[in-house]
């Protein structure tokens, strides 16, 4: 399209332009993926607990969802959401119509998608939750995670991400916290008061 042509309207004039002066693709540099120092899952654990975390060791997956039966209760009066099938929450998102209904929540269990050593994070994204307001304003959050899909650093973890399978993705690194400029850490401050990190496999 030809944006001297009279016959454009302005606003194809403007378009035709931008597209003409578009600059050619440029190839990225190489980036090395630099190796972090210590035993990636001995790192992870640390970093969890490192931002008031708490890591439950299981062997294998039904070890870990035993765990979560035995300790996250589902027949008192406390709102439980759960994203995963093996796990029957007391409550559904056609309960929780809006996203800050999920304010009602006491817990939300999910399924980790990765774990990074290096920061202690674990990625999720709004299915994880069921919703992301879910994981959000839950009060105290669970998630399993397969020791496999721990890798050493963020850079590696980035190569692990598609972002054309969801609307985007999140790095959780422990529950919310806040700090002053005093350095006084508060946990708990803003959201989640508790994340717990059930590991199998």
């Amino acid at each position: 399209m030809n944006p001297e042509n009279k016959n454009l309207t302005p606003r194809e004039r403007i378009m035709a332009r931008v597209r003409a002066n578009h600059p050619q693709p440029t190839a990225h540099p190489e980036v090395p993926i630099y190796p972090i120092a210590g035993d990636t899952l001995e790192n992870f654990i640390t970093h969890v607990k490192g931002f008031d975390g708490e890591i439950i060791n299981t062997t294998d997956r039904a070890e870990a969802l035993r765990w979560l039966h035995e300790n996250v209760s589902t027949q008192g009066k406390e709102a439980v959401f759960s994203a995963i099938n093996e796990f029957e929450g007391n409550i559904t998102l056609e309960e929780l119509p809006r996203p800050s209904d999920a304010h009602r929540l006491h817990a939300c269990v999910g399924e980790g998608l990765l774990g990074i050593g290096e920061t202690g994070s674990v990625l999720v994204t709004p299915e994880t939750f069921g919703r992301m307001a879910n994981g959000l304003l839950a009060i105290n959050l669970y998630l399993l995670l397969d020791r496999k899909k721990i890798v050493a650093g963020l850079q590696e973890a980035y190569s692990h991400i598609n972002l054309s399978e969801t609307q985007y993705s999140s790095l959780f690194s422990g529950p919310s916290a806040t700090a002053d400029i005093e350095a006084v850490h508060v946990t708990g401050a803003q959201g989640a008061v508790s994340l717990t990190v059930i590991l199998y496999g």
